[in-house]
């Protein structure tokens, strides 16, 4: 019997199409004082910063103009880095207009598992006691194989047609885009030809190899097809000239419509799977009424490596979903969910050139993967880089995009929660239990399912986070923290004999600005209509169309004074709430009130401190003493250069393939965050790998470099790090050399890992004392021996 399967109880996921958190609960902690701000899901959004091709879009910025050819590459850099955070800020904003959603919701699941890692049970920690340390062993999977069929769709523009690309635009040219190479590149069992001759791995085998043989895809790619308009109807950017797709989703739905009027495509065949088990039968394997997975093609170059002749007006590769359950037409579907109508809900959209590195990220998405990088840009990049699929992997490769290496830890730990099969097992430690004398572990190298270990989690005591501190006693009013939240606290008042009225409270808020709010309203009786109270704390501002009408948005910075003039209700009984509304994507910490007060002619009728019995039916909003608890832990995993890893040894950057350095993979993991916003909170996000060579790299002309660079020899080892040298010189003038080499076998979570030099590239990790050390490594180095210890 194999190491048992690594779960985590705490994250937050996507399945198909809905956002689930789940909040961590130490014992003898009420859940309602706990935060929900666990990693965001992919709902996606029409742009995905995660397979930005920098050096190809700044070759397009000089050429529209925005970055002059003679800009220093720091000023390149920053140029880039502020079209990219002003795609991340607007990327909610379209044009698309889209027929009338079919009547259901998609429904948040989460898949509760319990950890049954155990120390001592089911764990493979005997077999580190032996000396001698032999080469990885593959054992078989014996378990189904879960096979999901994807509907792939190619259409092209009136004005840009298929295999327009020239060889001068991509590294990735072909003289034709045909079905043969989509159909290989996607779905092929042996891989593709690469534009060279070469054989490359295909989405197909990248999924078959990291899921250990538990699941695959198959499916047809259809068209050519011809969309209604011109490409800039669709890619132009809004606004300009750093914005989103302006019509993506209608691209998107044209596809479809073109799809349901090919006899030779059968769309009821893309719905087989029932992802949120809609009508609770506990039966997952049939249709839903539901496209399973669509993915589009998009003629052309992506914006994201630069779009080509297309520049700014070609789309950018993304998952998003079409707004709402839309009819497809000419569908049908074997559910009588909707009498037979067939559904489109989520797609991902590729670009013409691209590789298996960018359509494997964007159905990582598919599949309920958050991105793992810092995905508004906030400073230098996050700790991730290329060690997974779900960063910079996506473009590793001697033709970028061409090799991507594993999935983290975290990721295969996600998708082992939400789909079982086969994606990760391993080891579960608790840092309380581990003592002075330690406990070895054999790791196998992350691409091979083996014998030993596909990692080691060390689970640490709950973190606590203080948010705020209530502005009076012990407990504040807390709105809840996370995505589509309409969460309230209402009391009912007498107003039939009042001339005067207010409502006033203590203020604590920090609120996604423009998109979340959080408000007071009023209902009178006999009404059904809520209607928001302007107040001195609110905002009539409606960028978005979210505002309610008088909406608390943005951050506080500290305790204000909230008051709402309720006299125009004089008279009147009503309802009066204290409400707090989010939308789909990005979690802030929310409202917290406290020291509420409503006076009516001058009297204080409603005090309320949150101290003693509420004076509010509480639906939603709880009692919270400003602080959260989370689980966090270290996931340890042995990377090589073998299998899919061989894209870390192969990452083109300018005239030169940087390596990344393997071994000993600490990664740390920390619920409390829900993004990599290093920019933010340097050394703080939810996921990152803790670098074992601290010393920062710098480019020639002295400035720092970036997170990518910084992590080529994070991994632990008994071997010296390799020399680096990258070549930039035909390109802005510049080299980075890092004749650095060391041997560090040790992580001491007692040493500083925050990377002074570039504290994006840091991990600010928990002092307990805890110790991981490579103590020895097969020949061949495809296993590695790491004792744990205090």
């Amino acid at each position: 019997m194999k190491k048992g399967i690594i779960l985590s109880t705490t994250l937050a996921l996507t399945l198909g199409f809905g956002t689930v958190t789940t909040s961590a609960t130490t014992a003898g902690i009420p859940e309602s004082n706990n935060l929900s701000a666990k990693v965001s899901s992919s709902v996606g959004s029409p742009v995905d910063l995660g397979i930005a091709n920098d050096e190809k879009l700044i070759e397009m910025l000089k050429e529209n103009g925005t970055i002059a050819n003679d800009a220093t590459p720091k000023e390149a850099n920053k140029a880039l880095k502020k079209y990219l955070k002003g795609k991340a800020d607007t990327a909610k904003k379209t044009k698309d207009k889209l027929p009338k959603g079919l009547d259901g919701k998609m429904k948040d699941k989460t898949k509760k598992h319990d950890n049954g890692l155990t120390t001592g049970k089911g764990n493979k920690l005997g077999q580190a006691k032996k000396q001698d340390i032999d080469s990885v062993e593959k054992e078989a999977y014996n378990g189904e194989t879960r096979s999901d069929k994807v509907l792939v769709l190619a259409i092209d523009f009136p004005d840009y047609e298929a295999s327009s690309i020239t060889n001068e635009e991509t590294d990735m040219w072909y003289e034709n885009y045909t079905h043969e190479h989509f159909q290989n590149m996607i779905f092929g069992e042996d891989g593709y030809e690469g534009p060279n001759g070469e054989n490359l791995v295909s989405m197909k085998q990248y999924y078959e190899q990291q899921s250990g043989g538990s699941y695959t895809v198959d499916g047809t790619v259809a068209g050519w097809y011809t969309a209604e308009h011109p490409a800039a109807y669709y890619g132009g950017n809004v606004p300009a000239p750093d914005g989103s797709d302006a019509r993506a989703r209608t691209l998107v739905f044209e596809a479809l419509k073109k799809a349901g009027q090919d006899p030779n495509v059968n769309l009821s065949e893309y719905d087989v799977y029932d992802r949120d088990d809609y009508d609770g039968d506990g039966v997952y394997a049939e249709p839903d009424g539901i496209i399973d997975h669509l993915m589009v093609i998009h003629a052309g170059v992506g914006e994201e490596a630069g779009g080509g002749s297309l520049g700014g007006d070609a789309i950018w590769s993304h998952r998003w979903n079409l707004g709402g359950l839309i009819a497809v037409p000419g569908g049908s579907s074997e559910s009588d969910r909707f009498g037979g109508q067939l559904a489109a809900f989520d797609y991902t959209i590729e670009p013409e050139d691209g590789a298996a590195g960018v359509f494997a990220h964007e159905y990582g998405h598919d599949l309920g993967l958050p991105d793992e990088y810092d995905t508004i840009y906030s400073g230098a990049g996050e700790a991730v880089s290329y060690w997974s699929l779900m960063a910079g992997g996506s473009w590793a490769g001697d033709i970028p995009g061409t090799e991507p290496p594993g999935m983290s830890p975290f990721a295969k730990e996600m998708l082992q929660e939400l789909h079982g099969g086969n994606w990760l097992s391993g080891t579960t430690l608790s840092a309380d239990e581990i003592t002075s004398e330690g406990t070895s572990v054999l790791l196998d190298q992350g691409v091979t399912k083996g014998t030993n270990n596909d990692a080691v989690r060390v689970d640490l005591p709950d973190k606590s986070t203080v948010v705020n501190t209530p502005y009076s006693g012990e407990y504040e009013y807390f709105s809840g923290s996370g995505n589509n939240l309409d969460n309230s606290m209402v009391t009912s008042l007498d107003l039939t004999n009042a001339t005067t009225a207010s409502f006033n409270f203590k203020a604590w808020y920090d609120i996604e600005v423009d998109w979340d709010y959080a408000s007071v309203q009023v209902k009178e009786e006999g009404s059904d209509e809520w209607v928001s109270v302007e107040g001195n704390i609110t905002t009539a501002t409606n960028p978005h169309d979210q505002n309610p009408g008088f909406g608390i948005t943005g951050k506080s910075d500290g305790w204000v004074d909230a008051s709402f003039d309720l006299s125009a209700y004089a008279g009147q009984n009503i309802e009066v709430k204290l409400n707090y509304w989010t939308d789909v994507a990005a979690t802030l910490p929310g409202l917290y009130a406290d020291d509420i007060t409503v006076t009516v002619d001058g009297d204080i009728v409603i005090s309320d401190d949150a101290e003693s019995e509420s004076a509010f039916n509480l639906e939603g909003f709880t009692k919270d003493q400003g602080k959260f608890y989370s689980e966090h832990y270290y996931l340890l995993e042995w990377r090589t250069h073998n299998g899919v890893d061989k894209g870390l040894a192969h990452i083109r950057r300018g005239a030169s393939l940087m390596s990344f350095d393997p071994g000993l993979v600490v990664w740390y993991v920390d619920d409390s965050y829900d993004n990599n916003w290093t920019g933010d909170h340097p050394g703080e996000g939810f996921l990152g790998v803790v670098d074992a060579d601290q010393r920062a790299v710098k480019w020639s002309d002295k400035n720092v470099a970036a997170t990518r660079y910084q992590l080529h020899d994070a991994a632990f080892s008994l071997d010296k790090t390799e020399k680096m040298f990258i070549d930039y010189s035909n390109i802005n003038g510049l080299t980075m050399k890092d004749n650095f080499t060391k041997r560090t076998p040790l992580f001491d979570d007692r040493a500083d890992w925050s990377n002074p030099g570039l504290v994006d590239a840091g991990r600010n990790v928990p002092e307990l004392g805890l110790k991981f050390r490579v103590i020895g490594q097969s020949d061949d180095e495809t296993v590695g021996k790491v004792l744990i210890y205090k």
